[in-house]
């Protein structure tokens, strides 16, 4: 009498069928450019003639030296610390968002949300990251969408907090000297309560400067509750079909609980949350708005094969140009047949034992 196929015997047949299996999905994967690349690189080239513009600005108000960093566009990054900062930063986070692909992102983020030339974008940002806000328009732009912008003024370290080029001075810059044509519906200070809270001493009235040499109304609101209602209200208003969410902004965010493990990037639907005190994003995603939330830009970049940190200028693109495609039905037959020969193999054991 033969023995059963030993346990030995299974753990090799499996793992020669796993190993077949992965070849065979190899072999069966395609990549292909995506319809809507040429919009995306028409963004990121948008965004590095925008990044130029800034750095004009902050050379003409001698906020710029090149020998300050050598990684591309290191101008688009601010102090570790100023009387604008609401929170610590991290540097090399702002270094990888400093990168005009994320425009190219953005487009194709906004596409597979479903947003069409003519439709609405809802954007709120805080001054964190400047670098985003201006790649978020840019690929609003170039898709011939509308943007809704909500901005706040205060800024986590390395993002827009030299007081001399707040988000406000950014913003304005780039509609006069540039081709930007949003801006934003209304500004906040942001930081606690979305009115300037926690700032240093002389912080808020250094926002109230560059609101006033800006030419731009600056609203102040009376509590956390009535920054996220203002935002919430408008973007319903003016009828928006996507929402991008640039920061970890109070009024984003609110006060839930789980509000900081909010996935990253597109969410087509969030689970629902019926804490009072939860943020924009939430209140959004509840209508059944799409959301596009870009906060976690290391995971953000490790998921699109962007570089993290550090020289961007001469690196390959990533995941974001194409989509890979795998010819499922092969797979599933040759799945069909490993099974079909492991039952074989039992049956012959069967029939041997008397």
């Amino acid at each position: 009498m033969r023995p059963p196929l030993s346990l030995r015997g299974m753990l090799v047949l499996l793992g020669v069928s796993l190993g077949a299996l992965a070849l065979v999905e190899h072999s069966l994967v395609q990549e292909f450019p995506r319809a809507d690349a040429p919009l995306m690189r028409r963004a990121a080239a948008r965004t590095e003639e925008w990044f130029s513009a800034i750095r004009a600005l902050k050379e003409s108000r001698h906020l710029w030296n090149p020998s300050q960093g050598q990684s591309d566009h290191a101008w688009m990054l601010g102090e570790p610390y100023s009387l604008i900062t609401t929170t610590l930063g991290s540097h090399e986070a702002k270094l990888t968002a400093a990168n005009p692909l994320f425009a190219a992102l953005l487009v194709r983020l906004l596409h597979d949300a479903g947003v069409e030339s003519g439709e609405g974008v809802g954007i709120t940002l805080s001054g964190s990251f400047p670098t985003l806000g201006i790649a978020a328009l840019a690929a609003v732009e170039v898709l011939g969408a509308r943007a809704v912008l909500v901005s706040s003024l205060g800024s986590s370290s390395y993002g827009a907090n030299q007081p001399d080029a707040t988000w406000i001075d950014m913003e304005t810059w780039l509609g006069q000297q540039a081709t930007m044509r949003a801006s934003s519906v209304f500004v906040t200070p942001g930081a606690e309560g979305d009115s300037g809270g926690g700032l240093p001493e002389g912080g808020l009235d250094l926002l109230i400067e560059a609101a006033r040499r800006t030419g731009v109304h600056l609203t102040i609101p009376e509590s956390l509750d009535e920054g996220i209602r203002l935002r919430t209200s408008l973007f319903f208003s003016r009828g928006i079909s996507a929402l991008v969410n640039i920061g970890g902004g109070q009024t984003s965010l609110g006060i839930c609980p789980h509000a900081l493990v909010l996935p990253t990037g597109y969410q087509q639907f969030l689970p629902p949350c019926s804490h009072p005190g939860r943020g924009v994003i939430e209140r959004i995603a509840e209508r059944g708005i799409p959301v596009i939330h870009l906060l976690n830009v290391r995971e953000l970049a490790h998921r699109y094969g962007l570089p993290v940190g550090g020289v961007v200028g001469h690196t390959e693109p990533g995941q974001i140009f194409s989509e890979r495609s795998v010819e499922r039905t092969s797979i599933v037959l040759v799945v069909g047949v490993l099974l079909a020969l492991v039952h074989m193999r039992k049956l012959r054991i069967h029939q041997r034992i008397p």
